[in-house]
């Protein structure tokens, strides 16, 4: 975010890189850019600001101004922050599909005023200019790269249970095969039969191979 902003405006911005406040998401000023996305993660980018230090980054700010004069300008310094988180995104977006894959990202969008959000955990880094401070967050919502995990949990263990199944199986045919079939009870024996033929078609219905 600071080398677009310097880039795009010609204006040095002070950053701290030690500090990053990580917290649940919560914007702290009135204006909030964000671009939303989503895949195996989901989350935002967002940049958060007072509307006088977004006016001022263009240069239309002045003292005593009057909400509706600044409520005039927005569409040049709304464009201009969408244009900027956009760039900024579009850098950072190689490295975070390096650990996530590919993501779909939507188009920025600014909001003034209230941003009323859930509890989701966050990391801001404060950027300090002549015009005001610019909060620059990453929304980060793991809950799709926990349900993935799960998945991958539920069908490893559905495997080794078929594994096992294959191995009961097995040893079941084995124990009423002819050399042991004179010595059980018969009515066991057809018991057993029931449990092969039943085990055997759940065996062939999942791709295993039962001999």
């Amino acid at each position: 975010m600071r080398d677009c902003f310097r880039d795009m405006l010609g204006i040095e911005i002070v950053l701290d890189s030690s500090v990053c406040d990580d917290h649940p998401f919560a914007p702290r000023r009135p204006v909030v850019v964000m671009i939303h996305f989503t895949g195996r993660i989901q989350g935002d980018y967002v940049i958060n600001l007072e509307e006088e230090t977004a006016a001022g980054l263009i240069g239309v700010w002045s003292e005593g101004m009057s909400a509706a004069e600044l409520k005039e300008q927005r569409r040049e310094f709304g464009g201009l922050l969408k244009e900027v988180l956009n760039t900024a995104v579009g850098m950072a977006i190689p490295k975070v599909e390096e650990v996530y894959g590919r993501l779909t990202y939507h188009p920025p969008m600014v909001l003034y005023g209230e941003l009323d959000s859930p509890e989701v955990p966050s990391g801001t880094v404060t950027l300090r200019s002549e015009s005001g401070s610019i909060d620059c967050c990453l929304v980060l919502d793991l809950a799709g790269d926990d349900l993935e995990k799960k998945l991958v949990r539920v069908m490893e263990d559905l495997d080794r249970a078929k594994e096992e199944m294959a191995i009961c199986y097995r040893v079941l045919a084995e124990l009423v095969g002819p050399s042991h079939r004179g010595l059980l009870d018969p009515y066991l024996v057809s018991q057993a039969e029931t449990v092969l033929r039943e085990v055997h078609d759940m065996l062939e219905s999942s791709g295993s191979t039962v001999d």
